[in-house]
């Protein structure tokens, strides 16, 4: 029998104290079905797009990722945020890292002075392109790190050479970073409006730099499609495993921690994090109702944090739904070696591999968390090639899409975060985002501060 792709087990969800009900799929079946009949019909009117990404044909993508390749190009440095550049890490780390890469990757993401600093001394920018990333053209983060990356290109290069390394993806049409690519004529590619930031690692965010590198991005796609072939019956399975959660959440388990078994899945967990937490986490629903929901997403490392959290989750609140995401199979092996000097306790490990060793550690932390009445799920990848993680990543979009459709919230939008940006702006001399500026710069109370070392 041929092993699937990718796989789900939820048997830890029912078969706890506090768990879901025998009955469950019946009692959510028409909510189901209802939230699938909701997607379909924004997505066939054309507000929602990320269903469709892998109908997709990348034959031009690829021929172009070739030809730049064949320019002899040694490194790119994506510059982005959030869903600019999550997926694209993501997809880089679980499928590699590509032994020998066709071009090295480098992130210019959060706003640190040390890491930039140390992207520019690990490559040389007479043979790097600069790939931005923004819909907007106006992320903080990004535009910053872009200008300063651009100007030290036109600076050791001249603007000429500087323009033909620059690679814009963002808006098909509007947006500050469009207007200023047509200015400088920089190469650009488009995400379509229809497909949010979060929502877009199957778009050219990250399929450029992905077919830049010399990843197999069409495998990407055709993994993806697999989880959506079949329209509504495989909708409605997705949906189901929103309801688990969403239904966990109702009985007090509002944080749900994805634990990954293997180093380079961790990238994933980040996506996820991101993917969850802005889609979901909501003030009000669509009637315009104070609801206030979310369910936290929680990132751990197996095994590394069996040493650090799993105390915390086996005997402490029981408020937290465990997904464990491991692979069936790693691209290189390691066996424990026989030897006289190996402790009696541990001479079992001998000829076993570190893989089996690990699933073992799984298995264990799963059943001794279900022991302990804690609510558990497995995701298995057949392997992190292109076909899994892109059908990992397709799974995790609808589901997570919904879940808002489930919980009556637009899971596309992010209010909250706006509001920041607004005042981040204004600190830095906007003229027109100053009007929170007098309460930020009032003096604070001095019982709240506090000193070390004291005066």
């Amino acid at each position: 029998m041929r092993r699937p792709m990718l796989s789900y087990d939820a048997a830890g969800l029912f078969d706890v104290e506090a768990g879901l009900p025998s009955n469950f799929d019946a009692s959510w079946s028409k909510r189901c079905q209802a939230a699938v009949e909701a997607l379909q019909q924004r997505t066939s009117s054309g507000e929602l797009g990320f269903l469709k990404l892998p109908e997709q044909n990348l034959g031009q993508l690829m021929t172009w990722a070739e030809g730049r390749q064949a320019e002899g190009w040694t490194d790119q440095i994506v510059v982005g945020i959030g869903g600019s550049s999550l997926g694209t890490r993501a997809v880089l780390e679980a499928m590699g890292p590509a032994w020998i890469p066709a071009i090295r990757t480098h992130f210019a993401e959060n706003l640190d002075p040390v890491s930039l600093e140390a992207t520019l001394r690990r490559v040389d920018l007479a043979s790097t392109l600069l790939v931005v990333v923004t819909k907007s053209g106006t992320t903080i983060e990004t535009m910053s790190q872009l200008w300063i990356l651009y100007d030290a290109m036109v600076r050791q290069l001249g603007q000429v050479q500087a323009d033909r390394q620059v690679i814009a993806i963002t808006d098909p049409e509007r947006g500050a970073l469009r207007a200023l690519a047509r200015e400088r004529d920089w190469e650009t590619h488009a995400v379509p409006p229809n497909v949010g930031g979060r929502f877009s690692v199957l778009t050219a965010v990250s399929l450029v730099p992905l077919a830049l590198a010399g990843y197999d991005v069409e495998a990407l796609l055709r993994g993806a499609a697999l989880i959506v072939r079949q329209g509504t019956r495989d909708l409605v399975g997705l949906a189901h495993i929103s309801a688990q959660h969403i239904a966990l959440y109702e009985k007090g388990f509002g944080q749900m921690v994805m634990m990954a078994y293997a180093d380079r899945l961790g990238g994933l967990v980040d996506w996820f994090r991101q993917l969850w937490a802005e889609s979901l986490g909501k003030a009000r629903d669509r009637s315009g109702q104070l609801v206030n929901v979310g369910i936290t997403p929680i990132k751990a490392m197996g095994a590394v944090d069996q040493h650090s959290q799993v105390q915390l989750y086996m005997e402490g609140p029981n408020d937290k739904q465990l997904l464990f995401v491991e692979t069936a199979s790693h691209p290189v092996g390691f066996q424990v070696p026989e030897s006289p000097a190996m402790p009696e306790g541990l001479r079992h490990l001998q000829g076993r591999g570190i893989d089996e060793i690990l699933r073992a550690e799984a298995r264990g932390t799963r059943a001794a968390l279900s022991r302990a009445q804690r609510p558990t799920a497995l995701w298995r990848l057949e392997s992190t090639g292109a076909p899994a993680v892109g059908g990992f990543l397709m799974s995790w979009m609808a589901i997570t899409a919904l879940a808002g459709e489930l919980l009556n919230i637009d899971a596309f939008d992010q209010p909250g975060v706006e509001l920041g940006k607004i005042i981040a702006h204004g600190l830095l001399g906007h003229p027109k985002h100053g009007q929170f500026l007098d309460d930020l710069e009032s003096t604070p109370s001095e019982s709240h501060f506090s000193r070390w070392p004291a005066d």
